[in-house]
């Protein structure tokens, strides 16, 4: 009687030969029982990945290999199915009814090599309905026992070591992670390039240029970066389903600001498909021969920002001439020099000058006090001048104390903030080289946007006069607000 032999594996092995090694051995088994029985062996099936449905899960996994086998009884190419085990074959009752109602219908068999199953006779399908009632149920509790040893793992920081590849960026190391430093660079610099506004596509293809080696030995894909770069832990967080259950068990490679701001431009991106803008002065530049608003596109195989023809935008007062372009990304460097320079000389010093006004300055005055009165709260509850002694204040008090505080400084902010520029720039350093460290290294494209509007009310672009490489700084006039 011509049979087929059904392997199955729950999950891969670490490598690929030990997956077919395992499979063997269950087939090896099972043409020994056929040798026994006198059945020919003409198909082989083997089956990777689980075989019943989770919770939640409305169908139970495809399992394609399973399903050709049904079919090969189907046609007469096979007339039994022999498996070295029961659980090997089937674990969810719909899989088990599938395959019984075939075989019935064709005379088929359906064969253990370690069970006494036979499924022409009641007693045998009885028999075999209930072997798997109680494979799905073992499945079930080891799946609740490794879950439960996982979840503890991750409570108590020990990072996750699943799966045949290392985390990108990381090592295991004495039982915990340390960095390897050049793939550490490189996930800094793809960050550093996102929070500037560049796009992934660019980041992808400045990794492939670059010669850079994508993890796993892989090509980079727009779909690696997200997953990459959105991983808390990146800024040593321990997570289980989705939840934070421990932190600072392992060295950091982005730090807690950095990684916050990666994760509020993911967000937006999924909440609105991506950033509105990765141009410095989108929004900002005017044409400087109708007026009309200069929009950042392709033109001639280059982004620009370009009159357009036509009636333009909401309350532009002349139709668009279409006559006036400029390179973009040359234009936002040039003009994020202006407003440096501008913030690092008059701007900044007239700010100073609106907050030692006696409104500002004593409000100002008074969240510097209470920032103060949080600190020395914070000591008074946590740092002992006696090792012996109790904290100065208690739990209830501190709670209590710090809350206040609190509201305070917000409330502060709040009236220094109502004024646009004051909300702004209020924080920026003062010093031009600290400034242009914070403004290359800390400020994303939104903030970065914000502060050039702060005090920039437009840039109005005049028609090319030469042509060449660059731009003619005699084009860009920039109309000031602060």
């Amino acid at each position: 009687m011509p049979v087929g032999l059904f392997a199955r594996l729950s999950t891969a092995k670490a490598t690929r030969d030990l997956t077919e090694l395992s499979f063997d051995r269950q087939h090896e088994r099972s043409a020994a029982f056929c040798e026994a029985k006198g059945w020919q062996v003409v198909k082989l099936y083997q089956d990777l990945g689980p075989a019943y449905r989770k919770p939640g899960m409305a169908t139970a996994p495809r399992r394609n290999d399973f399903e050709r086998s049904l079919r090969d009884i189907e046609s007469g190419a096979i007339r039994g199915l022999v498996f070295f085990k029961l659980d090997r074959f089937v674990r969810d009752h719909g899989d088990f009814e599938g395959a019984l109602a075939v075989a019935e219908k064709h005379r088929a068999v359906l064969a253990s090599v370690t069970e006494p199953l036979d499924t022409s006779t009641p007693m045998g399908e009885a028999v075999a309905r209930l072997l798997v009632t109680f494979a799905r149920m073992e499945s079930q509790t080891i799946a609740l026992r490794v879950a439960a040893q996982a979840e503890q793992r991750a409570r108590l920081g020990k990072p996750w070591t699943g799966g045949r590849h290392r985390p990108y960026g990381y090592r295991a190391s004495n039982g915990g992670l340390e960095i390897v430093e050049e793939e550490a660079e490189v996930i800094r610099e793809i960050v550093k390039r996102l929070l500037a506004g560049r796009s992934i596509g660019q980041v992808v293809n400045w990794l492939r240029d670059e010669g850079i080696p994508a993890p796993r030995g892989g090509e980079w894909a727009r779909g690696n970066i997200p997953k990459l770069v959105g991983n808390p832990r990146l800024a040593a967080k321990r997570t289980y389903r989705g939840e934070v259950v421990a932190e600072g068990n392992w060295p950091p490679i982005l730090d807690e600001d950095t990684f916050e701001r990666v994760e509020r431009l993911f967000a937006r991106r999924a909440r609105g498909g991506r950033p509105p803008t990765r141009w410095l002065l989108s929004g900002i530049v005017r044409c400087g021969e109708c007026g009309g608003y200069m929009d950042p596109g392709t033109y001639a195989g280059r982004i620009r920002y370009r009159c357009r023809p036509g009636p333009g935008r909401p309350g532009q007062e002349k139709p668009g001439c279409g006559h006036v372009a400029i390179t973009a990304e040359r234009l936002d460097e040039l003009v994020a020099e202006m407003v440096i320079q501008r913030l690092a000389g008059p701007a900044l010093a007239n700010l100073d000058r609106k907050l030692a006004s006696a409104k500002y300055r004593e409000i100002a005055e008074q969240r510097r006090r209470d920032e103060d009165a949080l600190v020395e709260a914070a000591r008074q509850r946590f740092v002992l001048q006696d090792a012996n002694a109790d904290p100065q204040l208690k739990p209830r008090a501190y709670a209590e104390v710090k809350a206040e505080l609190d509201r305070r400084i917000a409330e502060a902010t709040r009236l220094l903030s109502e004024d646009e520029a004051v909300g702004v720039l209020m924080d920026l350093p003062r010093l031009e080289a600290e400034l242009r460290e914070y403004w290359d290294t800390k400020a994303d494209i939104e903030r970065r946007r914000a502060i050039t509007r702060a005090i920039l009310d437009r840039v109005v672009i005049s028609p090319a006069t030469r042509r060449g490489p660059g731009i003619d700084p005699d084009r860009v006039d920039p109309k000031w607000k602060l």
